[in-house]
Parts: C-alpha cells; sequence; structure tokens
C-alpha cells in the first residue's frame, strides 16, 4: 500500500478528528467542539429570518449557504459516528496489500497508490486555494481601507455570509470572522478528509479488481504447460485468489453511510441549484464580484467532487466488467475440471450487471453525473421562473 497516501489520509483525518485509531478522551472532545462548531453556525444563519424581511432573493442567499453547511455537518457526523467502519476498511485494505506476493501484483497495487496519492495531492491543493480565497473575502475591504485611506466613517460590509448573532456586528467583528473561520477550516477539512479516503479507497478497488483479472490470465498461461500434478496445483491455486480477491473486493464497501448519502445526493442537488442562481444574480442583476467568486467557488467545489465520484463509480464497473471478459477470453476449457468449476462461478456472476449505488437509487457513472448536472440546472430554471 502507498504508504504517502495514507501518510496524507492520515493527516487531513487527524486534523478534524476523524482518524479512527487512538480515540482518546481529547480526540472525542476535538468532535464534539467541532460538530458543534457546524450546527451553531447553521443555527445563526437561519435566525437571519427572524430580524430580515423575507424576500425570494434573502431566502436563496441563507438556503444555498445553509444546505451545504447542512452536508458538511452530515458527513461529519456520520463518519464520527462510524469510525469502526473505516477502521474496518483501512484494516482490510492493509491486509489485502501486505499478502500480495508476485512482483507483477506489487507492481499493479502500487501503480494505483500513486494514483490516489495525486488525486489526494489534487484535492488537497484545490481545496488549500478555495480556504485562502473564501478566508480573504470578508478582510479585503479593510486590506484596502488602510493601503488606500479608505474613509473610516463608511461602514463595512465584510461578512458575506449572512449570519445573525443578536449583537452588534461591528464591535464584535473578529469573534463572528472567528467563528466563521472555524467553520470554514472544520467543512473544507471534513470534505477533503473523506472525499479523499473514499476516493483513495475505490481506486485500490480498481487495482485489486484488476490483480484479480491479472491472476486468472497467469493461471491459464500454465495451463499450456500443463504435464504434473504441480503445475494443476498452481492453476487451482491462482483461480482460487483470484476469486478470493474479488469477493473480498466486494465487501470493500461503506455500507453503514447508505442513509446518509441518500440524503447528501438530494442535498447536494438542492444546493447546486441555489448556487447556480446565486451566480446568476450576482451577473445579471447587480455585479458583486464577492457574491460571484463566494457562488463559483461553491458550484465549482460541488461539481469536482461530484464528478470524482461518478468517474471512479465508473472506474470500479469497468474493472470489475474486465475480470468477467478475461474469464470468457481464456481457454478455460482446456483447464482442470475444479478450475472450470471456478471460471464457472466468475461467469455466472458476470451475468449479473453490477455498479456503485448509493443510498441504494443513485448509481455511480458519468451518465448519472450529467443527469444530476441537468437536474440541478432544471431546478435552477424552476426557481428563476418563479422569481420572474
Amino acid at each position: 500500500m502507498d504508504t504517502q497516501f495514507l501518510y496524507i489520509h492520515r493527516l487531513s483525518m487527524v486534523a478534524i478528528g476523524l482518524w479512527p485509531y487512538h480515540r482518546t478522551m481529547l480526540v472525542q472532545l476535538q468532535c464534539s467542539v467541532f460538530s458543534l462548531t457546524l450546527i451553531s453556525f447553521i443555527i445563526f444563519q437561519l435566525t437571519t429570518f427572524l430580524t430580515t424581511e423575507w424576500t425570494y432573493d434573502i431566502i436563496v442567499e441563507i438556503l444555498s449557504i445553509v444546505l451545504l453547511s447542512l452536508v458538511c455537518a452530515i458527513l461529519y457526523n456520520s463518519f464520527w459516528i462510524n469510525t469502526h467502519v473505516v477502521k474496518r476498511v483501512l484494516k482490510t485494505l492493509q491486509y489485502i496489500c501486505s499478502d500480495l506476493k508476485d512482483e507483477n501484483e506489487i507492481a499493479i497495487i502500487n501503480r494505483y497508490g500513486y494514483i490516489a496519492k495525486c488525486a489526494t495531492i489534487g484535492m488537497t491543493l484545490f481545496m488549500m486555494c478555495f480556504f485562502f480565497i473564501v478566508t480573504l473575502l470578508p478582510i479585503l475591504p479593510r486590506i484596502f481601507g488602510i493601503f488606500f485611506l479608505a474613509n473610516k466613517s463608511e461602514p463595512y460590509r465584510n461578512i458575506y455570509i449572512r449570519t445573525e448573532y443578536f449583537v452588534d456586528e461591528e464591535k464584535y467583528f473578529y469573534f463572528i470572522l472567528l467563528h466563521l473561520y472555524a467553520v470554514l477550516y472544520i467543512a473544507a477539512g471534513t470534505i477533503l478528509a473523506t472525499q479523499t479516503a473514499m476516493l483513495g479507497y475505490f481506486i485500490y478497488c480498481c487495482g485489486l479488481f484488476n490483480i484479480a483479472s491479472y491472476r486468472i490470465e497467469q493461471a491459464m498461461r500454465i495451463i499450456d504447460e500443463i504435464t504434473n500434478r504441480t503445475n494443476k496445483r498452481q492453476v487451482d491455486k491462482k483461480i482460487s485468489h483470484a476469486v478470493d480477491i474479488h469477493r473480498t473486493t466486494l465487501k470493500f464497501y461503506l455500507y453503514n453511510f447508505e442513509d446518509t448519502w441518500f440524503l447528501l445526493i438530494v442535498l447536494v442537488v438542492i444546493c447546486l441549484s441555489l448556487h447556480l442562481f446565486g451566480i446568476f444574480q450576482a451577473i445579471s442583476i447587480v455585479f458583486k464580484m464577492e457574491n460571484f467568486v463566494l457562488h463559483f467557488s461553491f458550484t465549482l467545489g460541488i461539481l469536482l467532487c461530484t464528478f470524482a465520484g461518478n468517474y471512479i463509480g465508473e472506474a470500479i464497473t469497468e474493472h470489475y466488467n474486465y475480470i468477467f471478459s478475461t474469464a470468457y477470453n481464456v481457454r478455460w476449457y482446456d483447464a482442470p475440471i475444479r478450475v472450470q468449476r471456478l471460471i464457472f462461478f466468475l461467469l455466472q456472476r458476470g451475468t449479473m450487471s453490477y455498479a456503485m449505488k448509493f443510498g441504494g437509487v443513485y448509481t455511480l457513472s458519468l451518465e448519472n453525473f450529467a443527469t444530476l448536472s441537468t437536474t440541478s440546472i432544471s431546478y435552477f430554471t424552476i426557481i428563476y421562473s418563479i422569481q420572474k
């Protein structure tokens, strides 16, 4: 297993208290504080409805951020509650990778580990850029006021995310800003840690399916050289190992998150529609650079995360199907009877379609990513028509 991927993955999860090992009381306290911080921020956003006149634009602006904060809160708490599931998956992956002895199989898993490492580094850099941009937005007017000697009596409009703390916002500006930055850190860390973890695990699943295909091909090559019982045992052993790693990989999934996935899919579609409407409002009515940057950053982040998830789901399906195409193409009829039975088992499984499903209803694929995007655009047009 690529230790660099594991190192980056561990750092991101330790930073937000979701690393499944060493769950001390201090870590539990950290998780409680982070969870309460996210929930409190959602509450202070919703209290805006108590002091602000309800207009269509205000409702859309508030809900677009509230739903995104809710997604992060649900994701954080689901991983916190199900740390034992994450620990079991990580243990299984490490056991499978450490059990590989063939040099070619090790090379295959290392190649996929390198892909997982590159994907993790790419997502980390994107999240750092996003965090840097959103961090600068609230303090830009004050920076301009210092360098360009702006009129200090002019009111500042620094916080571009609407909240209501029932205090003087100018007086307690830095406390509010501290709360906002804490939420941004927790939300960005949650998305980074959970998404890179799932992406990395699923990339390794592709590698394990590839190893299963490789074992079948190697077993069939030995058939041409069968002259004694030793070679027959080697064929039997390789096919058995291929079936075993195939069966183990199928269990390599976070089943305890099924209900969470379904809820998150619904929230992501609604959230994406609201942010698209926010971009349209920032451009078409009164151009506001800060609102455009905010909504565009969130929209880009949502699209990248959903695209990455659907792309890896498509890749897993293709690697899964490649196992059975390999079993079909080899000369299985020349193999011993026991080996033919094992291959027949694989061929039977190949007649059943396989796809990764979230929430039991949404299949991860590029086609469904396009469907999700068009659905969000359709909801955006509905919101726009209602607003008109």
